[in-house]
């Protein structure tokens, strides 16, 4: 019996023990104990757990977790798709592009395929004047082009990226921070051209994450 996919479920479904315990009435001790080893619910408290989670109870007792046991309400079902975490991205300096698969996080995306489009997490304070702070998920679209005004994520230098505002103005291309304490960086078209700069996407969301 796997408390791993227990807490797999708490991640995918942004949830915690104390929310478990109170929707189920199961003790928070009783799920504690779990953790440390020290017991195992029994069968009626894991079909409780099962039936908050809106699975099977193999899915809680399966030595290997599969994401294929998820399920998401019919109504929802639909529109609410599970996202990759792909790594971490800088809103104040660009760091090495980490592709590196952190996790899932819901998104309603409607009728959208679920591969156009990556979580990414903000570390840093350049876009806090729009609400971007740090811990922050944005929710990233799949496009190597953007509007005027757009949030992007955009490769730097062929290597690194960071996430800004972007404006075009005559020959040059901005990105701007949101916060008065960092510059802009200025590239041109030349720098797309030859690929040391790339888009890599463009936010359509964002959730604050402590």
């Amino acid at each position: 019996m796997s408390y791993s996919n227990y807490e797999k479920l708490l991640e995918l479904k942004n949830s915690t023990s104390y929310k478990v315990a109170k929707a189920t009435g199961i003790a928070h001790s009783t799920l504690s104990d779990w953790k440390k080893g020290r017991s195992v619910p029994k069968a009626d408290k894991l079909k409780l757990i099962a039936d908050y989670f809106g699975v099977e109870m193999s899915c809680l007792v399966s030595d290997d977790f599969e994401y294929s046991c998820i399920s998401f309400p019919e109504k929802e079902q639909d529109n609410v798709k599970m996202i990759p975490i792909i790594g971490e991205i800088r809103a104040g300096h660009p760091i090495i592009t980490n592709e590196t698969l952190l996790g899932y996080e819901s998104a309603d995306i409607g009728k959208n395929d679920e591969r156009d489009y990556f979580y990414l997490t903000v570390i840093g304070d350049s876009m806090k004047n729009c609400g971007m702070v740090e811990g922050s998920l944005v929710l990233f679209r799949k496009q190597q082009y953007a509007e005027e005004g757009n949030i992007v994520a955009c490769l730097v230098g062929g290597e690194s990226a960071t996430v800004k505002r972007f404006h075009m103005e005559k020959r040059k291309i901005f990105l701007l921070p949101e916060n008065e304490e960092y510059d802009p960086i200025v590239l041109t078209p030349e720098d797309f051209e030859s690929g040391s700069a790339r888009i890599l996407g463009v936010a359509v969301e964002m959730k604050i994450k402590f």
